[in-house]
């Protein structure tokens, strides 16, 4: 972060004032703003490329929402992330989970079902879906309307519904080499 941005931001901390909070969150939502650009694609995908503040690489997703009146609250969506071994399928939540966790999580597509252990990541309000980036990138899934996902969250479960289609085309959208590692 350049040192502009870096005073800018001094003062966001515990026991600011109100108007300094204020101040706080509109630099902190013009500085992600400046860092990620979206684009919508067909069929409610979008296409975000966001600056690695550390790395300052530039981190390519498609990403949809959830369906909210099929899902619960803590459900926020799908990414499909190129990372550094190739496309990494994450599951989004609003409510963090314990980084120690490993939930399973059952996907079901049309008649077919996938369930993995997941990675808790980024600070607990993410889930790495280990080889679910197969089955949605070159297998018959890419042909069904709909991923419903339930996650053996603790103290409940996480149930919900994401709109997949259109998911061809959201993936041609990412870079070549991002699918084929």
């Amino acid at each position: 972060m350049p040192s502009s941005d870096a005073q800018r931001l001094q003062n966001c901390r515990p026991g600011a004032s109100a108007g300094q909070i204020e101040s706080c969150d509109e630099e902190a939502s013009r500085l992600a703003n400046a860092r990620t650009q979206t684009t919508m694609l067909s069929d409610g995908w979008r296409l975000v490329k966001t600056r690695d503040t550390t790395s300052n690489a530039e981190i390519v997703s498609v990403m949809h929402v959830a369906d909210i009146s099929k899902s619960d609250i803590n459900l926020a969506g799908l990414s499909l992330r190129c990372g550094q071994d190739g496309l990494q399928a994450v599951l989004i939540l609003l409510q963090p989970l314990p980084r120690a966790s490993r939930p399973s999580v059952v996907m079901k597509a049309e008649a077919k079902t996938f369930e993995v252990e997941a990675a808790v990541v980024q600070g607990g309000e993410a889930l790495l879906l280990p080889g679910l980036e197969s089955k949605l990138a070159n297998g018959a899934w890419q042909a069904a309307g709909e991923l419903s996902v339930e996650i053996a969250a603790s103290p409940s479960p996480i149930q919900g519904v994401i709109p997949i289609r259109g998911l061809a085309g959201a993936l041609r959208s990412l870079p070549p080499n991002c699918l084929t590692k």
